[in-house]
Parts: structure tokens; C-alpha cells; sequence
């Protein structure tokens, strides 16, 4: 299905007749295809919103300005105006659980399910400093020794980086945007599910979350990396329906 928000041509899915509504925010550059096996899982009970997020590998048209965590929020916001939708649980998973952060920290939702969230990544002065000289400054790292610009790029060149393309100044001003401020404003009940073998987040930073949010808890999915719901899938629905 597709809606025009704010200019922009939106692709989502709706999955399921439930009186309660579930809006499903995917990870960065992910589609929302990955997350119908899921939704089909809670049809009976939710109406499942699964939206594809502007610029990602989904079918929604690129933001027209560098978007950030705040400028998705808002994205987001206009679209649930669009289907009439007010208040509803927000699962968002990798960098949708950033958006999702916000959303609740803003009183838009009535619960909030983070898996494997970002959103609290601490880097150093340094790392940052590399970082930001990668982006703007290219051309000077041209008449820098090879042995040394290949150092730059193996600091700050994460896949994510590599693999942005069109969308690397949106993944700079994200990735700089610290949430962890935002926790302690998040009043409604939130539930934390993290893989135990996440080697992209840690699961240590679950810890951060369930001490910055307040009637928070927190859920492993054991054997799982950073995508649980893939990785295992079972185990994964079962915590899903346990929380909702």
C-alpha cells in the first residue's frame, strides 16, 4: 500500500484486524518485508502496521533534506495523522528503536518494544573527530600516505558507512544524535529484547536502557545476533506475545 506523507510517496502494510494497533519501525536501510513472518503471528490480535522508512531498502521515496532522528519522528508522526491512527505500541528494531525513543520520550505512544535498539552508542572525541574529517574533508585524505588513510577508513568506515550511499550525510547526523538523555522522559511501559550474540550493539547496552527507563524490562533471545526475529524466530514470537 502507498500514501503520500508530507511529499513523500510511502510504502507501509497492513497485516491483521486487531482492536489494538502495533506500528512496526524497521532497522537501518531495512524493508519491511523481513518482518511480515511477525506480523502474520499477531494478526489475530493486532492490527500490524509495518511502514518503510524514506530512503531505506523498502519501497518509500528518499527524504527531500538530510533527515535525522527527530525529522524521522516527526516523519513517522504525519503518517500514523495520515491513517487516523492517535496512540498505539511501537516496535522498533536497530535504528527504528531510535525513532521509537523519541516517539515515547514525546508521549506519542503506549508502549514501546526496543530489540536490539541503537540510539546510546557512546564514540570517542577521537573516533569522531576521524569520522567527520572522512566525510567533509575527502580530498585532503587524497595526499595522505596510503598505510594511513586506510587506518582513517577502517576507524570510522562500519559497513553501515560503506554501504550508505546516497544515504551518508543522513547516517552522520543520526549516529551523532545520543538519545540516552531522552531515556529517564519515557513513561509508558517498555520492554527491551536483545540477542545475547549481537556483535553490532552489544547486549551490555540493554543494561543502559533498563537503568534509564522506568518500568522497563528486559528480554533475551538466546543464540540470537542482531536480528532475533530472524535468527530465532520462535523463541522470538514467543517473547513478543508474552509482552503484548
Amino acid at each position: 500500500m502507498q500514501i503520500v506523507v508530507d511529499g513523500i510517496l510511502t510504502n507501509y502494510q497492513l497485516v491483521g484486524n486487531g482492536k489494538e494497533t502495533l506500528l512496526i519501525l524497521p532497522g537501518w536501510k531495512r524493508s519491511i518485508n523481513e518482518w511480515i513472518p511477525v506480523a502474520k503471528n499477531l494478526a489475530d490480535k493486532y492490527k500490524v502496521v509495518l511502514l518503510d522508512l524514506p530512503g531505506f531498502d523498502g519501497a518509500t521515496a528518499m527524504p527531500k533534506e538530510t533527515f535525522g532522528v527527530f525529522e524521522y519522528a516527526d516523519f513517522v508522526k504525519k503518517f500514523l495523522a495520515k491513517l487516523k491512527i492517535d496512540k498505539c505500541t511501537v516496535l522498533g528494531h536497530s535504528f527504528g528503536g531510535r525513532i521509537g525513543i523519541v516517539l515515547a520520550a514525546q508521549g506519542s505512544v503506549n508502549k514501546l518494544i526496543l530489540v536490539d535498539s541503537s540510539g546510546i552508542e557512546k564514540k570517542s572525541l577521537y573516533v569522531k573527530i576521524m569520522h567527520v574529517l572522512k566525510i567533509i574533508s575527502s580530498p585532503l585524505l587524497v595526499i595522505l600516505p596510503t598505510f594511513i588513510r586506510n587506518k582513517i577508513r577502517n576507524l570510522v568506515g562500519s559497513q553501515d558507512y560503506k554501504t550508505a550511499g546516497q544515504m551518508r550525510k543522513i547516517l552522520i547526523k543520526i549516529t551523532n544524535q545520543n538519545l540516552e538523555s531522552f531515556l529517564p522522559k519515557i513513561k509508558v511501559p517498555t520492554f527491551i529484547i536483545w540477542g545475547d550474540k549481537d556483535k553490532v550493539l552489544p547486549v551490555s547496552q540493554a543494561k543502559i536502557f533498563k537503568e534509564g527507563i522506568k518500568n522497563s524490562k528486559v528480554r533475551i533471545v538466546w543464540g540470537a545476533k542482531h536480528d532475533p526475529h530472524i535468527q530465532k524466530a520462535e523463541q522470538f514470537i514467543s517473547i513478543l506475545k508474552e509482552i503484548l
